[in-house]
């Protein structure tokens, strides 16, 4: 049997492939290039077993010589030390510098400043705000909106740890941020100064600059600097347009009734004007609310149980 010669092999065609490659081979050699094989499961062994004779050599030396270890770690552990001792050096200054020195201030400074708030807050700019003096408001009105704001506003100096303590526990319990523990004079500070910001560096600036401000203004001066600043709803700020806006009266008119209205606008003033006076209609939580600003001022004596009862009946819608 005469067997059949493979016409492909020895094809003229096939020749000159091979003698292509050896030819670019012999000019890549010439050229000094090295064509990289393709890598085996062997060569990966051999690597990692490298890999790992490393880490158990490096365990050895640190077993064997512990001490120069160590004091590697050391110097490295210095070097981050006293770099972090910078960053928080500069982090310090500019915290400091960023906070109002109420210490060379006047209350003409702060009164200029809620003005000047108030002034860009307002949308419509036709509108003139009028400053009032606590001498022009009612004493009621006063302690209703303490009562309702901030009822250790006269006992505390600047911060209620205990409430902050409270809200914090409930953000916690409800996974969000719900409950705020703003005094009084925290939200003095925040309007005027801080802006109203969450982030933890501007509430740790809001707390040490509240602070810094109690030192060096009455309690007084500071409620009278809310009193004219606080938002009631929309374009109404301060307590002489919230008197005119809701009861077509001075603040020095405003009874308890109408202050506890007042203060039920106070923690969403632009929402609460539409679903409370525009709708005119008190919810059960609002006159739950309401009453339990009432309870808390004829505890504090601030109104006889008389009144107490007469204002419980109050009609604000007629």
């Amino acid at each position: 049997m005469v067997k059949k010669k493979n016409s492909t092999a020895n094809s003229p065609h096939t020749n000159r492939l091979v003698a292509k490659k050896t030819a670019a081979d012999a000019d890549d050699a010439a050229e000094g290039k090295i064509t990289a094989l393709p890598e085996t499961a062997a060569d990966e062994s051999a690597r990692s077993g490298r890999f790992f004779h490393r880490i158990s050599d490096w365990f050895v030396n640190v077993i064997k010589k512990p001490y120069h270890f160590f004091n590697r770690l050391f110097v490295i552990s210095g070097i981050i030390f006293w770099i972090l001792l910078i960053l928080l050096f500069f982090f310090l200054i500019g915290f400091f510098q960023s906070i109002p020195d109420f210490k060379n201030m006047e209350y003409a400074d702060l009164k200029n400043a809620g003005s000047g708030y108030v002034g860009a807050q307002l949308e419509d700019k036709t509108i003139q705000h009028r400053w009032v003096t606590l001498r022009d408001v009612n004493r009621e009105l006063l302690y209703t909106i303490v009562m309702a704001e901030d009822g250790k506003f006269f006992e505390h100096k600047g911060i209620n740890y205990d409430m902050m303590i409270n809200a914090l526990g409930e953000n916690i319990k409800r996974k969000k941020l719900v409950f705020g523990a703003s005094t009084i004079s925290q939200q003095v500070v925040k309007n005027l100064y801080m802006g109203d910001s969450k982030r933890l560096v501007q509430k740790m600036k809001e707390i040490v600059a509240t602070r810094r401000m109690e030192k060096y203004f009455s309690k007084n001066e500071i409620l009278e600097l809310y009193l004219n600043t606080a938002e009631f709803g929309p374009d109404i700020y301060g307590a002489d347009a919230a008197a005119q806006h809701y009861f077509s009266k001075n603040p020095a008119e405003i009874n308890a009734a109408e202050a506890a209205f007042l203060a039920l606008m106070l923690p969403s003033p632009r929402r609460y004007h539409f679903t409370i006076f525009q709708n005119q209609y008190i919810s059960p939580q609002h006159e739950k609310k309401r009453r339990r600003i009432l309870r808390d001022l004829v505890y504090k004596e601030y109104i006889s149980p008389k009144q107490y009862e007469e204002y419980l009946g109050f009609r604000y819608f007629e």
